[in-house]
């Protein structure tokens, strides 16, 4: 099985729909989230990656989703497209990004070949924990 193809323009800003009118429910949305969850779980990230870009389709600023899908990414292997999320990600929720979401970033740009940026972005999520263990 291979990585469902996504590109920039599927992360990039849609037209909202309106609930009554979106293709899956609030219902949905959480079964296939739990559906990814549980196939990253035994993994088959690639899986997850299909179920999560699915909702996307119809909540593409759906925060949750975001962050769950650049992880799958990650863990495909598809350091570009997990880029590409978190990027997404931070258009979304402006001000300053939280560890995790740094070390995810690290490890996207050392999938896609770009050893020093994401050694430094390692450096950088090393600092933020040092910062949260001592309480800053």
């Amino acid at each position: 099985m291979s990585v469902v193809p996504l590109d920039r323009r599927d992360l990039a800003p849609v037209p909202r729909i309106d609930p009554a009118h979106a293709l899956i429910a609030r219902e949905q949305r959480d079964l296939l989230c739990a559906m990814a969850y549980v196939a990253l779980g035994v993994g088959d990230a690639e899986q997850a990656v299909t179920l999560l870009s699915l909702v996307l389709r119809e909540m593409p600023d759906d925060t949750e989703v975001l962050r769950l899908l650049a992880y799958a990414l990650v863990g495909a292997g598809s350091g570009g497209q997990a880029l590409a999320a978190l990027d997404r990600l931070a258009f979304l929720e402006p001000g300053p990004v939280p560890a995790p979401l740094v070390l995810l970033r690290s490890q996207a740009l050392r999938l896609t070949g770009r050893l020093d940026q994401g050694r430094e972005m390692f450096r950088n999520f090393v600092a933020l924990r040092r910062g949260e263990d001592s309480g800053q």
